[in-house]
């Protein structure tokens, strides 16, 4: 129960109330979310691409993993920003979605996925190149990277589309469902400015 009251908590605090209730903010965030999500999803898939020997091919692995490396992992790092922000203003709700933790067991599998390739894959371009075919240890990598990111993005769509318990928010923590209020679609502890208006 400590990680439903922590998800209570955290939903109930100010500025995860204020961003769930901003007129501009939230929006904002969602849109860089996605942006984000684009730019990163566009190199990912032509870095996977080159390691299948799909596309690029004018230019050496070495070039397209190196050249995309360092832009991947900031663009990657606005991902996680932007998703830990709209995370924390739904948190109770996302509790009981099942396509966000399929979504968080996606990315937990594709960083076990980075360690076992970092050696072979990722960090040994150089002989890769020199080869005279990709080897298969690559394609493997390169088509498992494409299946659990295509999930993550599957299921991250699927998020939106799976409506909370209402019955359940709030009732097994510290607060319970009288003390609970409809507000920017769904049920909250307290209403936000923008709704306290309507």
């Amino acid at each position: 129960m400590f990680l439903l009251s922590f998800t209570q908590w955290v939903q109930a605090t100010g500025w995860a109330t204020e961003l769930r209730g901003s007129w501009y903010v939230y929006p904002v965030v969602l849109t860089l979310h996605l942006v984000f999500i684009s730019i990163f999803g566009g190199m990912i898939f032509l870095s996977n691409l080159r390691l299948l020997g799909l596309g690029l091919r004018r230019y050496s692995i070495s070039d397209v993993i190196g050249q995309l490396r360092w832009p991947k992992r900031l663009t990657f790092l606005g991902v996680l920003t932007c998703g830990a922000l709209l995370a924390s203003s739904k948190a109770e709700e996302y509790y009981y979605n099942v396509f966000f933790w399929s979504k968080m067991s996606l990315l937990a599998l594709i960083v076990i996925h980075g360690l076992v390739f970092r050696r072979s894959v990722y960090y040994n371009t150089a002989a890769l190149d020199k080869a005279p075919r990709i080897p298969g240890v690559a394609k493997v990598a390169a088509a498992l990277s494409l299946l659990l990111w295509t999930g993550v993005v599957i299921c991250g769509r699927g998020i939106g589309y799976i409506e909370p318990p209402v019955e359940k928010l709030h009732a097994e923590g510290k607060w319970t469902a009288s003390h609970t209020v409809v507000c920017c679609g769904s049920v909250q502890i307290t209403r936000c400015r923008r709704c306290a208006a309507m």
